[in-house]
């Protein structure tokens, strides 16, 4: 699992997503956003979206398309000053344009250099003079000659136990390490992992499950609790052809490697193993000293790869720290002193929008809304500190955020839950020059933003429900629960939604954000600390609870359903909350910590060893003889992420209590952590939500 824990495929979020979100802000300053293919649509909801923003170099003129027509505003005069309908052939272009934007992001011009696949690492990358390949190759660096082809051997004794130039799985999926290798910028020198894998226990799964013979897969895997690799680094000198080892100091685990803008230093991240202590380390590439950047320290546990943004000078940069409570972002110096910090307040940082060095301007969203805690803000304050400022100011979520190069202008997209979005072009001083795209007024009963208490009488919690259309509310529903709720996720932004996919089936649909989740402090996320499956699973109960007061909520008809995170808390919900859960669809969850990896379990839960409580009181196995309702179980079982012996070790304890009347199991066997199975679990619900429960 990574922040976002356990990534979802394309497929399953595109049948749990609304019929239409646009959720959360995006960065200010790109021509395309994801919003480009929605403008050019004609519909209704979209009809207030503008898109492909651009200002042109003589700060004269705006450019923007909205709903298939391209708009020039004049900024001086502040008017349209003219309108072109984009024809199929500007409209295609356009759309082609988005898609090579996209790829361009992930942009490979080399032949041999190959996008690694989930959680894996480049096995080529290419020296930034265009003349050396360095190349992991069965499990060795070795170097060849882009022209002659000439080959160096740097390494010769690597093995899958004792690798160079790779990591492993856990680190690409949890720590998001792509590359393995860095060439230094003067591409004089090569650094390059270290993994010694000995330590670390391998984990098996069965492949070509529907071939004639099988295949065995192995991968080294640390699971909670148990010994990891021991990771260092090396660098490789092409003139004079040594290995030098670098001294990275005392750590568990060492990621992000990147170089200072200047080229003289490897910089990359340090935690320990409980992921509590960040440091940003400087490696000197002559001589191989090293030294503290900068240093982060929680009680629970620190984000893993905060911003950190460098201004031109290539000696100060933007970092975000939460050592307030609270997301905010402080200026410091590549020297390891702290400049000043640069925004304050009760509230979390979204995310830097734009850094104006000319005017001395940090643009950044932030959830500062008095009113409503979900509606994103633009602010600004001055890079030494002072003349913080909120900019907008409407009660309502603010994306798609794009500000003019001079400095004077921003474009921006406004929405709540039930407003289709508008967009409009203000002043960086907040004054509204005019509304560029009005959305429709409509009434919309079919999402609705609701609130409640958490269990401790203090904490406001926040849920989506979604309506069927003909929504009668005279009638009772059954209800169903989307859900994903591990820490630092999100499921409710406060942007407008039409309904929910799953409504068209006839059942209400609820999403809401467990303490634990992202966009309400650290606090809010520390709630759960070692306590997975417990304080996560009780809000989502509690909402239910909360909607089921409503005369068309029926509270006898109550499923919940999720993938990965999502399913697990799907089990332990049906285990746990049996008298709230009637039918639950566990989609490739993990069922006991035990069995997830070490890098993403002990951030949230500790080490086994020091929370043996924790572990138990969030292991669905100790819970099976709860289970009243109906509960299926699916997975894959070629699933490298969550091992299917997370289903197996349940199924098995199902069997032990005699629950075996009360699950059933749909499994794959091509069946990666991601798969299909919509109907399989369409049919599941409607079955015991609907029916009588005869297939």
């Amino acid at each position: 699992m990574k922040k976002n824990i356990l990534l979802i495929t394309a497929a399953y979020l595109f049948f749990l997503s609304p019929i239409y979100s646009s959720n959360g802000p995006e960065s200010g300053g790109s021509n395309f956003s994801p919003h480009t293919q929605i403008s050019l649509k004609q519909n209704p909801f979209t009809k207030g979206v503008i898109s492909n923003v651009k200002w042109s170099k003589d700060g004269k003129y705006l450019d923007y398309i909205n709903y298939q027509k391209r708009y020039r505003f004049d900024l001086k005069n502040k008017k349209i000053v003219s309108i072109k309908q984009l024809s199929e052939e500007d409209i295609k272009k356009l759309i082609e344009e988005q898609r090579s934007w996209r790829r361009r992001r992930r942009e490979i011009t080399d032949p041999r250099i190959k996008w690694p696949a989930r959680g894996r690492q480049f096995t080529v990358e290419k020296s930034p003079d265009g003349k050396w390949y360095s190349i992991c190759e069965n499990w060795n660096v070795v170097l060849e000659n882009t022209k002659t082809h000439e080959k160096i051997t740097v390494t010769s004794s690597g093995n899958r136990k004792y690798r160079f130039g790779s990591a492993n799985w856990v680190y690409g999926e949890e720590l998001d390490v792509r590359h393995a290798m860095w060439w230094t910028p003067d591409s004089k020198k090569l650094i390059y992992y270290v993994f010694d894998e000995r330590p670390v226990k391998d984990f098996y799964l069965i492949g070509n499950l529907t071939g004639v013979y099988t295949t065995s897969m192995v991968e080294g895997y640390t699971k909670a609790g148990d010994p990891n690799p021991i990771v260092s680094l090396e660098i490789y000198d092409l003139q004079s052809k040594t290995r030098t080892p670098i001294d990275c100091g005392k750590g568990e685990y060492f990621y992000n490697m990147r170089f200072t803008p200047d080229g003289t230093e490897l910089l990359f991240n340090r935690t320990d193993r409980h992921q509590r202590i960040l440091d940003v380390v400087a490696i000197n590439l002559k001589t191989l000293e090293k030294r503290i950047v900068v240093r982060e320290i929680q009680g629970t546990w620190q984000e893993n790869s905060p911003e950190m943004i460098f201004l031109s000078d290539g000696k100060r940069f933007i970092w975000e720290t939460e050592k307030s409570g609270w997301k905010q972002y402080e200026l410091r110096h590549i020297d390891g002193s702290l400049i000043c910090t640069l925004t304050r307040g009760e509230f979390p940082a979204i995310e830097v929008i734009h850094v104006d060095e000319d005017n001395g301007y940090l643009y950044y969203t932030a959830y500062s809304d008095k009113k409503n805690p979900l509606c994103a803000h633009l602010h600004r304050v001055r890079l030494n500190g002072r003349g913080q400022k909120r900019i907008t100011r409407l009660t309502m979520n603010h994306n798609n955020i794009n500000i003019s190069p001079n400095g004077k202008w921003f474009t921006v997209q406004y929405e709540d839950i039930k407003t289709p979005p508008s967009s409009a072009l203000y002043t960086t001083n907040g004054k509204l020059v005019t509304v560029l795209a009005k959305g429709p007024k409509i009434d919309n009963p079919r999402a609705e933003l609701f609130t409640f208490k958490a269990r401790d009488g203090v904490t406001d919690l926040y849920g989506i429900l979604f309506k069927p259309e003909n929504f009668d509310p005279s009638k009772k529903y059954p209800l169903i629960v989307s859900v994903y709720g591990g820490p630092t996720s999100r499921a409710v932004y406060n942007t407008f939604q039409n309904g929910h996919s799953y409504n068209k089936y006839g059942y209400l649909v609820a999403k809401i954000d467990n303490r634990g989740t992202s966009g309400r402090g650290k606090k809010f996320k520390d709630y759960v600390y070692g306590r997975l499956g417990d304080i996560d699973i009780q809000d989502q109960a509690d909402g239910v609870r909360y909607l089921t007061k409503r005369d068309y909520v029926d509270a006898n008809r109550v499923g919940i359903v999720g993938h990965s995170y999502g399913g697990y808390m799907a089990a332990i919900g049906i285990l746990k909350y049996p008298d709230v859960f009637a039918v639950a669809v566990d989609r490739a969850g993990p069922t006991w910590w035990r069995n997830y990896d070490s890098i993403y379990t002990e951030r949230y839960m500790n080490l086994p060893q020091d929370n043996p409580e924790g572990y138990a009181n969030g292991n669905c196995m100790n819970f099976v003889k709860n289970l009243k309702g109906h509960l299926l179980i699916m997975h894959g079982l070629v699933d490298d992420n969550v091992h299917p012996t997370n289903a197996f070790q349940f199924i098995e304890a199902l069997n032990k209590a005699g629950k075996f009347k009360n699950y059933e199991c749909r499994f794959f066997p091509r069946g990666t952590h991601g798969f299909g199975g919509r109907d399989m679990q369409m049919e599941f619900f409607d079955r015991y939500l609907k029916g009588d429960g005869e297939k």
